[in-house]
């Protein structure tokens, strides 16, 4: 009998569900719009809507895995918050689906199993201790330790945007300053672009959005540093030296074998990942722990993916 496994990728925006083999194939997809502002009974009846769109007319479903937005308790299927979703909080999710569909299921956060799925799937194939990070609107991640995610005593484990570079930095939205990610996330840059032009500095950012603050983004960022513009390029300096001072503590916390960063920032190319690597190659206390640092290869189905790396390799139901 054939063996298949049901994924899920949760967002504010979409449910994306598939029926996937363990070598990763999709066999299966289908997605919705999540319309998460109907509450949250409604999103779940979407999400088995969406599993039973895929389910096989033939072979063994073995386990449905889910990835969702915010803090998840792994051992429980408990979603302690997820941003964008009202009424998803301490939601039993797993119980849940579990009740309607008879498997076993296995819920994870998104940046986790997006390293996860690197691992399995993509970049970091072939290694056991990876770190994955994703720099995008925020900054998230996930660590593999000896073949594993490391989800840590209630799964929380991995929040690697929150990592502290600068004591007396900016806020962050966790409501704590001088995060990583509120330095070298997408919002972030766009933040301390945006500061600087309020408080009457020139640069050509401000002809590239034709003079409109709130239209600044990273590529506009981008396309002024290429054109020479010392601001713009003063903030990406700055903000990936931080970031490589960010990895510089995971290399020391977790001494993995390659680095994986993905995520929307990361589409800046050697624009960013020179500056972190030098800052690497600079700052770690010892040589031996340089690794390569490489980009994510997995884009679109990187959540699908996850979720089925979870559902092959769930964590071990101990918080001990």
């Amino acid at each position: 009998m054939d063996k298949v496994y049901l994924t899920v990728d949760l967002g504010g925006t979409r449910i994306r569900a598939a029926r996937c083999r363990a070598d990763g194939a999709i066999e299966a997809r289908t997605e919705q719009f999540t319309r998460a502002e109907e509450g949250a009974n409604a999103v779940v009846e979407r999400i088995a809507e969406s599993l039973r769109e895929v389910w096989p007319a033939k072979g063994k479903v073995m386990s449905i895995g889910v990835v969702a937005p915010g803090p998840v308790d792994p051992f429980t299927g408990v979603i302690f918050l997820a941003p964008n979703i009202p009424g998803f909080v301490n939601l039993p999710l797993r119980d849940w689906l579990q009740a309607i569909f008879k498997v076993p299921v296995i819920i994870g956060n998104d940046a986790n199993l997006a390293g996860l799925a690197e691992w399995r799937y993509g970049a970091a194939r072939g290694h056991s201790h990876v770190v994955y990070l994703t720099v995008s609107t925020g900054i998230g991640g996930g660590v593999i330790m000896g073949g594993h995610l490391l989800v840590g005593s209630r799964g929380l484990a991995g929040e690697l945007g929150h990592v502290k570079v600068d004591y007396h930095g900016s806020p962050c939205q966790c409501g704590s300053v001088g995060c990583i990610e509120a330095i070298a996330s997408g919002t972030g840059l766009v933040r301390q672009v945006r500061e600087h032009l309020t408080a009457g500095e020139k640069s050509q950012v401000t002809d590239i959005v034709s003079g409109n603050l709130d239209a600044i983004n990273v590529e506009a960022i981008a396309c002024a540093a290429e054109q020479g513009d010392t601001l713009a390029n003063t903030v990406l300096d700055d903000s990936f030296y931080a970031l490589g001072m960010a990895v510089v503590s995971f290399l020391h916390s977790y001494n993995p074998s390659i680095v994986v960063i993905g995520g929307g920032v990361s589409n800046l190319g050697e624009r960013m990942f020179k500056p972190v690597r030098d800052t690497v190659s600079r700052h770690v206390m010892d040589p031996a722990y340089v690794c390569p640092i490489v980009p994510a290869q997995l884009s679109g189905d990187v959540g699908l993916l996850g979720a089925l790396a979870l559902a092959l390799d769930p964590p071990p139901q101990s918080k001990n």
